[in-house]
């Protein structure tokens, strides 16, 4: 009886990690998604056929696009650090 205990405990402690590292995974996954988002949609968004596109007419429109899709996921990752998710 002693011995199922003690195998118990062990097993108990192996899942625990198990679920450590899975959670700790699961995690950075969502956190990388979370950075990619904004750029998905901005690029769908733009990426309709539609006669009047958002900055289209804007000789810079294309710089300016890139610009905001990548500093929207730096100001996420400074948010990520603040709150310790990173």
């Amino acid at each position: 009886d002693n011995y199922r205990d003690v195998i118990m405990t062990i097993q108990d402690l192996y899942l625990s990690n198990v679920n450590l590292k899975m959670n700790e995974a699961m995690k950075i996954m969502a956190v990388v998604t979370s950075l990619l988002a904004p750029a998905t949609v901005i690029g769908g968004i733009f990426g309709m056929n539609f006669k009047i596109i958002p900055l289209a007419e804007n000789q810079n429109g294309f710089f300016i696009t890139i610009a905001i899709m990548i500093i929207i996921p730096l100001l996420m990752i400074s948010w990520f650090r603040r709150k310790g998710l990173l």
